[in-house]
This record gives structure tokens, sequence and C-alpha cells, in this order.
């Protein structure tokens, strides 16, 4: 497996990913009605339209046949992991403790010692995933949704130094 900066022409690939991931860990915490009927359409907008900025961490991890994980750290000012997925059958693998270390050490580089993501409080897979990886819970927020009130974590890595040693 490699592990690379997205360029534009990744978009797709990324988009068609990222719907498959949903798909599969988001069913249950998600409304499907949701993942069946939008999700698919919302994600390729969103990507087709993301602004890629200098300072943001926007990474594939890429085995035969293609695209097998991402991540998506933008930096503005404070790293915020936006995205990690990887595909489902490749789960377990550890790709996405890859991809997580790698993110944190183009981060350190680029002078950020910390960063967070918010993650669906239902979403207890991802939790003790990003808590292995040693990852803090901090505050809860009730937000809206997929046409929801969702309940998230914030989770926060303090020393990017340790992340980027997984």
């Amino acid at each position: 497996m490699h592990i690379r900066p997205a360029a534009d022409a990744d978009r797709p690939a990324i988009a068609t990913l990222h719907n498959a991931s949903w798909q599969d860990a988001y069913r249950g915490i998600v409304p499907d009605d949701y993942l069946k009927n939008d999700a698919a359409r919302d994600l390729a907008e969103r990507w087709n339209a993301a602004e890629f900025q200098t300072d943001d961490v926007i990474l594939v991890a890429e085995d035969d046949p293609g695209l097998v994980g991402f991540i998506a750290v933008w930096c503005r000012p404070d790293p915020f992991i936006d995205n990690l997925h990887t595909q489902p059958a490749r789960r377990g693998e550890g790709i996405g403790r890859r991809l997580m270390a790698e993110a944190a050490q183009r981060l350190l580089t680029l002078g950020h010692t910390t960063a967070h993501l918010h993650v669906l409080a239902s979403n207890t897979k991802a939790l003790s995933f990003y808590q292995r990886l040693g990852g803090e819970r901090t505050e809860r927020r009730e937000v809206q949704a997929f046409g929801a009130s969702a309940e998230y974590i914030n989770v926060v890595w303090t020393d990017l130094a340790t992340l980027a040693g997984r």
C-alpha cells in the first residue's frame, strides 16, 4: 500500500469510497433514507467543490486495484480531521491507523502540535478506534445532521508526535 497526497483527479474516487464507507459504517446511525437516496450525490458534490488549501492534509492510500482509504484534515487554522475512511472490505488492515500516523507527521512538519475531530456519539467503533490511537474525548454537543438531531463527541490529540509514532 502506498500513501500520497490527494490530487484533483482523485476527487471522484474519494467520493465513491466515502459513500461506500458510509453505506457500511453508518447503517443504523445515519437515516437509511438519506444513505439510500442522497448520500452518493451529496458526497460527489461535496468532493467536487472542496477547496484543497496549501496547508490542508488530504491523503489517499492506494493498493491494487486503486484507492483503499483517505483522510482529509482541514487546517483553517487549527487541524480538524474531517474524514477518515477505508474501503469496507479492507477495514482492520491498519489502513486507517497508517493514514492517521502519516497525516500527523505531515501536520507536525507544518508546525501543528494538536488536532481534533467530531464523531457521532452512536458510532462506538470509531470512538474506540480513535481512543486506541491516543485521542481523548472532550465535550459532547447536539447538532442537526441528516435531517435529525445527533450528538457528537469531540476527540482531541494534544500531542501529534505520539500519533505520528503509532
